[in-house]
């Protein structure tokens, strides 16, 4: 059996968990948190991850962490990470 995991963009989580539940246009965010709507756009269509500033900038204006929105971007980069290129290492310890 063949099990495939769906994994939410940090954007998909934005978008759902929170703009969408709150009643919160893009537009609304990106002129609160001082950025162009390009840029919330970006992040919620999974085109840009989120950078250590966009993450304080959300949790300022969503009420949650910094550490919240880099987890999530940490999370799905790394489950979404092909290390089949990458060459072997050996272990050093």
């Amino acid at each position: 059996m063949i099990t495939t995991e769906y994994i939410s963009t940090p954007g998909e989580i934005l978008k759902e968990e929170f703009l969408e539940p709150l009643g919160i246009s893009q537009y609304r965010l990106a002129k609160v948190i001082g950025k162009p709507e390009s840029a919330i756009s970006a992040i919620v269509n999974g085109h840009c991850s989120i950078s250590v500033e966009m993450a304080w900038l959300l949790a300022q204006a969503l009420g949650t962490t910094p550490e919240f929105w880099l987890n999530l971007e940490s999370t799905y980069r790394l489950k979404t990470f092909d290390a089949s290129a990458m060459p072997k290492v050996e272990a050093l310890a």
